[in-house]
């Protein structure tokens, strides 16, 4: 598997938190892979089917030439990582992060005592 490297100066040209993209990136890749895991078992499910309740036993034992196939397909594809970083770089998707509950209560509390006055 080749490492391929990410210029971090065009990640901080979008944002200047380089942690935050990380993360944003990270998040959407992890929503890649299980789409695409959830793809994969749905393509997949006739042959675990076929292979848990067999018709023979010859069967049970037999690999699916087409099973195969589709497993290769599969990791053909680029890697979710990769896939995440681009759409990011190609300005697919953006992030916000959402700020706790308790700092947005203080900031509140703060406003409040300050009409108070």
């Amino acid at each position: 598997m080749s490492v391929t490297p990410v210029d971090l100066n065009k990640l901080r040209d979008r944002h200047d938190n380089l942690y935050e993209a990380v993360v944003a990136m990270s998040r959407r890749a992890k929503e890649v892979h299980d789409e695409e895991r959830a793809e994969l078992e749905e393509k997949l499910l006739p042959y675990k089917e076929m292979i848990r309740n067999p018709a023979s036993e010859s069967e049970s034992d037999k690999i699916f030439p087409e099973q195969v196939a589709i497993s290769l397909e599969f990791e053909s594809r680029p890697k979710s990582a990769q896939q995440a970083i681009g759409e990011y770089l190609d300005e697919r998707y953006d992030y916000r992060i959402e700020e706790p509950a308790s700092a947005a209560k203080s900031v509140d509390n703060e406003e409040d005592e300050a009409d108070g006055d």
